[in-house]
């Protein structure tokens, strides 16, 4: 029954983890029932396999104790929440949802050829969503206050679809020398690197910059890190004002804190995060962003109210330009549903604990992707864990201005986290067989 039945469990499970990718980039928002259908398949190819293998199949990870661990952390923070039927809902719904597709794909996918063709699957998913996002930037159609957007709501969720497999994409050219696979890629570098452009999201300018020069200094590259500089220093001559006028307020540090062009609501929302935690600092206010745009609305009015109070005490010592900057900023407090840092944004929801293992978690991730890259003797294997751990870098760097733990941000993370543990499962299971085969013989 084994033979019949895993082969085809593993095969199926690994088109419908294809086909779910695919419409999650499509369809962030929408496709719910095809969604759920690949959703269902894959978890039952799982389940299929425990009965045809009749034992519990549950892969042993370094990642097992840290996910039940912020899972436990996560559920106590809901019944300890202002709005506990929704935090459940919320821990349910999607916390449940990114750790079964990364247990789903670790206990279904096992042969490196496999993940090959997933790897494949998703730079040509991301490649065609860039591309139809390109072509509606330009007739209106994938355009949000000037920004692109693709098949996504926002600039920010696009930014970060696309610097999650931009990494991996520039590894990979460095070890295919099929002409065919390296103009593919090279296209696919160029027309992901234009829509981060039209994005105008600093973060992730700044995130793949950084994660280029990372990629640079682990291949020995220096020529990459040049042409990243060089690229760079070109298209700030080149690009249209609005573009350079943006570039130009990365470097302004000085103005971080005075300027609400550069940093927005962040700041009010920095400062409200850290009050709420001050007064809920064990179990959060309960997962879930209903939960925190609540409570944000409450921290930050007292906030502007105490700013406001200290502003007024102070006005006959200011100069005019500040009095007048001082009026423009007291607006409508936005209705933010996340702390915009995912450290805060986690630790608002779980508390300290769910704080510490979600870091145990990611902690965990980095250390088995850059230990496994730098063991491996192998170059496609090597050159795909770098490419992994570039991207995870490139998101983390995100996670400083923004929240990628939602939907679908989380489950594109965790597609990278599951690749990357079935790819490293594989590669040490092919060792043991390749170690195992003498002795059998003998």
């Amino acid at each position: 029954m084994n033979k019949y039945h895993i082969p085809y469990t593993s095969q199926i499970s690994e088109y419908a983890f294809i086909a779910y990718f695919f419409i999650l980039s499509f369809f962030p928002f929408d496709a719910d029932i095809m969604k759920l259908f690949c959703f269902v398949i894959v978890v039952g190819c799982w389940i299929t396999k425990m009965i045809s293998e009749k034992r519990v199949q549950f892969a042993k990870t370094s990642l097992n104790i840290p996910i039940f661990a912020f899972l436990l952390c996560s559920m106590i923070a809901s019944f300890h929440s202002i709005n506990i039927t929704y935090s459940l809902r919320t821990v349910l719904q999607d916390y449940f949802a990114y750790f079964i597709i990364f247990f789903s794909m670790v206990n279904t996918i096992h042969d490196q050829e496999q993940v090959k063709r997933m790897v494949k699957g998703m730079l040509i998913t991301c490649g065609l969503v860039c591309a139809y996002g390109i072509y509606g930037y330009y007739t209106g159609i994938a355009v949000r206050d000037e920004r692109f957007i693709a098949t996504f709501e926002y600039h920010s969720r696009i930014a970060k679809y696309i610097s999650l497999f931009l990494p991996i994409a520039v590894c990979l050219l460095f070890y295919y020398r099929n002409v065919l696979t390296r103009l593919y890629l090279i296209i696919f570098i160029l027309v992901c690197s234009f829509s981060l452009i039209l994005t105008m999201n600093r973060t992730s300018w700044v995130a793949i910059f950084f994660t280029m020069l990372f990629i640079g200094f682990m291949v020995q590259r220096k020529l990459l890190v040049f042409a990243c500089i060089c690229t760079c220093a070109l298209l700030f001559f080149v690009l249209p004002s609005k573009f350079t006028t943006h570039v130009k307020t990365i470097t302004q540090v000085k103005e971080f804190f005075n300027s609400e062009k550069i940093l927005g609501d962040r700041l009010l929302c920095w400062k409200a995060s850290v009050a709420i935690i001050r007064d809920y600092p064990l179990l959060g206010i309960g997962p879930g962003k209903r939960n925190f745009r609540d409570a944000y609305q409450l921290y930050a009015q007292k906030i502007k109210n105490m700013e406001k109070q200290l502003k007024n005490e102070m006005v006959s010592k200011q100069p005019k330009e500040i009095k007048s900057w001082k009026k423009k900023r007291d607006k409508k407090i936005a209705r933010l549903s996340h702390a915009h840092n995912i450290f805060l944004h986690i630790w608002t929801g779980t508390g300290i604990a769910g704080f510490l293992a979600f870091l145990w978690v990611f902690i965990t991730v980095f250390y088995t992707a850059i230990k496994s890259s730098l063991v491996q003797g192998k170059r496609y294997e090597k050159t795909l864990l770098m490419g992994i751990t570039a991207s995870l870098i490139s998101l983390f760097l995100h996670g400083f201005t923004d929240s990628f733990w939602k939907k679908p941000d989380a489950l594109f993370l965790w597609y990278i986290i599951g690749l990357l543990f079935v790819f490293i499962h594989s590669t040490q299971n092919t060792a043991r067989s390749t170690l195992d085969t003498p002795a059998a013989n003998v």
